[in-house]
């Protein structure tokens, strides 16, 4: 018969067992209290967030009356709480339609564009064929385009649509729109889809600008007249352009430059572009609307 264990061995083994529920047990409030303490950060930056949002909402309800000049005051706003939000505005117009510059076959602004970011000759080609036949209404593929018929089975590329674009974006995927990424990684930000075709000169890059047919020169020569003694845009000291004489006189150009290439200008155009940006805390959104100011119509809402 097997011996009992002794009353010191049978407080020993409850001795462990002991530790090891204590151990169990700090494991588990250790672990809980983590999870707490995530959720609770999780709660704050979303707080945090909505805040923000609240904010740049504000700010867009601001950016969005016509009545409102563009070094408005209420664009800058500072709230007691330590909120802020900041809006600008600018011509959407100011960047090229990819779908009128399409129209024309030969695509010479898009290849002097390209140009200037460095993309390749041989890229040039391809991506200004891919991106015409991407939107022209037949299935013949260009010298060194593509068509569905030589796109049809890979990922890589999408398929052309026969249509115009929608969306700027929608280029993104376009054979030979990769080359351009890689050159110029914010390419998106001179390119889209609304307006008449015609440029605002008000806000146009200096990229833009050159690639309508200024010269380096005469592109740095309107943009410095344009922003005023602080040379920045959007402040009280900018320039409105009102009439396509001033800008000729600006760059400098005569009568026979002037003639050809400012006609692919205009002035004070709608749609708009306004970003509201609402920062609290460190934590920032943003909200970009594309809209006519003057009829109140969005074409376009996005946040982040």
């Amino acid at each position: 018969m097997d011996a009992l264990p002794s009353p010191s061995s049978r407080r020993g083994a409850a001795l462990l067992i002991t530790l090891w529920c204590v151990a169990i047990v700090a494991i588990v409030v250790v672990t809980l209290a983590r999870v707490v303490s995530a959720d609770v950060d999780t709660e704050k930056v979303r707080v945090k967030r909505f805040e923000a949002r609240e904010l740049a909402l504000s700010g867009m309800a601001h950016g969005m009356n016509p009545k409102l000049e563009r070094d408005s005051e209420f664009y800058y706003q500072k709230l007691p709480s330590g909120g802020e939000w900041h809006v600008r505005v600018i011509g959407e117009t100011s960047r090229l339609n990819i779908n009128s510059l399409l129209a024309d076959r030969e695509s010479r602004v898009l290849e002097r564009l390209f140009r200037l970011w460095g993309v390749s000759d041989e890229d040039i080609r391809i991506v200004t064929d891919s991106l015409g036949d991407w939107v022209d209404r037949d299935g013949l593929a260009r010298l060194n385009g593509a068509e569905r018929e030589q796109l049809v089975g890979q990922d890589r590329y999408s398929l052309p649509e026969n249509r115009n674009f929608r969306s700027v974006s929608e280029m993104a995927r376009v054979r030979g729109m990769d080359a351009v990424a890689q050159a110029k990684p914010d390419w998106k930000d001179y390119f889209t889809v609304y307006g008449n075709g015609k440029i605002d000169i008000q806000d146009a890059s200096a990229d833009v600008l050159e690639a309508a047919g200024f010269t380096a020169t005469q592109a740095e020569a309107i943009i410095e007249v344009r922003n005023g003694g602080d040379r920045l845009p959007g402040t009280t000291d900018d320039t409105e352009i009102k009439d396509m004489n001033w800008v000729a006189e600006a760059a400098g150009i005569g009568p026979e430059q002037a003639g050809s290439v400012l006609q692919d200008f205009q002035t004070k155009a709608e749609p708009s572009r306004v970003e509201s940006v609402g920062i609290i805390g460190g934590t920032r959104y943003r909200i970009t609307s594309v809209l006519d100011r003057k009829q109140g119509t969005s074409f376009s809402w996005e946040e982040e």
